[in-house]
């Protein structure tokens, strides 16, 4: 895959898919370490139907600032710092925010999903403003589970072969209530590659089945708050008596 994708999901819509550095990459492996050690089980909270999901932590801060450096690059990816602003503002507007307060965004939950051969996640959206995961290790290729499912004998003779172990976001048609499906081809090229969408536009992982290694991704969510003031300072005044 290139650098960066720009994903026109519908005529509203962006997301993008974008390659980390490797420096960012080692550093959320050591992230997944200390997840596996602590096992603070998160499925409760997500509607997955995977093996495990461990709450994450990002000690040193670093995945709002390396995500930010990329989508929010007015040089160099004017079309999302452009996407971004819109959808800030009318946040703006909906809770009666004025759109020239400067908010800032942070995380508002990480977490590690490790997926099984044939489990899956269903159609769901998330909380907060932005979301993002983080494909780590990916044991698959999507060409090869197309090729299993179309030798299926259950499989109709005009199946594409897309679900196979793949990514993919549902949106609305613009002139219908229908849904399409906008899939994002899996295989061992996406390690390291980080997708930033909308919260609230639905996605889904399709099961897998050529590989008995784990799935392994991150996913969080973005919000955005208004900074707290500073404290005013109190005068100091000297006294003559």
């Amino acid at each position: 895959m290139s650098d960066r994708t720009d994903l026109r999901i519908n005529k509203d819509t962006m997301a993008q898919v974008f390659k980390l550095s490797q420096s960012m990459f080692d550093y959320l492996w050591d992230c997944i370490d200390v997840a596996k050690e602590k096992k603070i089980n998160v499925k409760k909270d997500l509607a997955y139907h995977i093996s495990h999901s461990y709450k994450l932590e990002d000690p040193q801060n670093l995945i709002i600032e390396n995500l930010f450096n990329v989508v929010y690059n007015q040089v160099d990816n004017p079309m999302m710092h452009n996407f971004i602003n819109r959808e800030l503002e009318s946040a703006y507007i909906k809770v009666g925010i004025h759109p020239t307060l400067e908010m800032k965004p942070c995380l508002n939950g990480l977490w590690v999903n490790f997926q099984k051969k044939g489990e899956f996640q269903p159609i769901h959206n998330h909380d907060g403003m932005f979301s993002f995961v983080i494909w780590m290790d990916i044991p698959y290729d999507y060409e090869d589970e197309a090729a299993v499912l179309s030798s299926h004998p259950a499989t109709p003779p005009n199946f594409s072969g897309d679900p196979g172990g793949n990514f993919s976001f549902m949106y609305s048609n613009d002139n219908s209530r229908s849904v399409s499906d906008y899939i994002i081809p899996m295989s061992p090229e996406m390690n390291g590659a980080c997708c930033f969408f909308p919260s609230d536009l639905c996605h889904q992982v399709y099961p897998f089945y050529t590989s008995d290694k784990e799935r392994i991704s991150i996913s969080g969510n973005i919000i955005f708050k208004i900074p707290a003031p500073k404290p005013q300072q109190v005068p100091f005044i000297v006294s003559n008596t």
